[in-house]
């Protein structure tokens, strides 16, 4: 079976271009939510995840950049922390693409690695720019840790550290189960739809058909 080539032009389809904006909505909601309870978790990139499992890292990270800017019409401290949501759909994308979804334990890797990613973008802006405490609900506890006598990178990255890799298995776990809601017949018209394609038969007609597509394309 050949290598399956993936580029920019063929992952934003027409599909995927209308996929974006309800990523965007389901990051907008879950962001308010957070916001509005105060819980100690983010929730505001649920679609990107979403988006970017089916469609690949560049249309991931596309509606991560539009969640945070459109989150910033509401509280202007959600966009320096776009690159965070930008992070997360390249690197969400390219997990995708090798086939890190395929089962239960590369689930988990694919979980600390978004963390890592997450922490390492998100940390230099809290520490940088807002001293540590932003109007998320973390910033109580990095606030307890700081009051507790800990330096300000250990605070963060302590707090991140915890409640990032909570948010994103809870993250994970929505999109899991809205995959497994979503029919095959529509899984096999995005990109990377088709690894999550139940019945293995169908997956490998679906990748049969797929490369007899690239190959009239390459005529």
């Amino acid at each position: 079976m050949k290598e399956k080539k993936y580029s920019i032009k063929k992952d934003f389809t027409l599909l995927a271009l209308l996929l974006i904006p309800i990523a965007v909505a389901i990051n907008f909601a879950g962001g308010q939510l957070a916001s509005l309870l105060k819980l100690p978790l983010y929730l505001d990139t649920i679609g990107t995840i979403f988006v970017a499992m089916l469609c690949g890292p560049w249309v991931g990270g596309l509606a991560g950049l539009i969640t945070n800017l459109v989150l910033g019409i509401a509280n202007p401290i959600y966009i320096p922390f776009a690159i965070v949501n930008v992070a997360v759909g390249l690197v969400t994308g390219y997990l995708a693409r090798k086939g890190m979804f395929a089962n239960w334990w590369k689930w988990i890797i694919s979980m600390v690695i978004m963390a890592l990613a997450s922490i390492i973008t998100a940390a230099p802006i809290v520490v940088l720019m807002f001293g540590g405490i932003t109007s998320s609900g973390t910033s109580l506890i990095t606030a307890t840790l700081m009051a507790t006598g800990a330096g300000i990178w250990g605070a963060v990255i302590s707090t991140e550290l915890v409640f990032t890799v909570l948010d994103r298995i809870i993250s994970f776990g929505i999109t899991y189960l809205i995959l497994r809601v979503v029919p095959e017949r529509t899984l096999i018209k995005f990109s990377l739809g088709a690894a999550y394609i139940k019945t293995k038969k169908t997956a490998e007609t679906v990748e049969e058909v797929t490369e007899a597509d690239e190959d009239v394309d390459n005529l």
